[in-house]
């Protein structure tokens, strides 16, 4: 596992697309875009944009671990979630309002690793935290979710979006 401290270095370490040339097809149900840092190349991360009947987009990052993956950041649209109730120390202090919250579907929200508990267990609500894109109304709300995630964990690449025909 990892201290809150490490999944913020991951978080802002510079990233790359593995493949420049590939693009996230919003037509698709799942996208997974690889990426690797040159300022730390110990790390793997890769990035995953997911929508299905239940949850209307769920954007993830995950850290890649000797095989296994660890959650570090992801913003859903129209998914419900709890938070734990339980506080540990390592919580940190903005996120101790939120305990035990349940987030209704109708409310966005952003997960957050958080050392001790399960990876993404914690959540914030998207109108709490400065990101731009609070809710997913049209189209074109998609395109500005994913180049406002890029820049939330630090991706350099150009990310190449293919609309979904509707």
């Amino acid at each position: 596992m990892l201290t809150n401290q490490e999944a913020k270095y991951l978080l802002n370490l510079e990233k790359v697309l593995i493949d420049p040339n590939q693009t996230v097809d919003l037509s698709k149900k799942k996208n997974r875009l690889e990426l690797i840092s040159h300022q730390d190349s110990d790390y793997d991360f890769w990035v995953e944009i997911t929508t299905n009947q239940k949850i209307i987009l769920k954007t993830s990052i995950h850290h890649l671990e000797s095989n296994s993956y660890i959650g570090l950041l992801r913003i859903d649209y129209k998914g419900g979630h709890h938070n734990p109730a339980n506080i540990l120390p390592t919580l940190p202090e903005f996120l101790k309002p939120y305990a035990d919250k349940w987030f209704k579907p109708t409310e966005s929200h952003m997960h957050i690793y958080v050392e001790g508990y399960k990876p993404l267990a914690w959540a914030i609500p998207l109108t709490d935290v400065d990101f731009p894109v609070k809710d997913i109304t049209q189209p074109a709300d998609l395109s500005d979710l994913i180049f406002n995630f890029a820049r939330e964990i630090n991706l350099k690449s150009l990310i190449n979006i293919q609309q979904a025909i509707l």
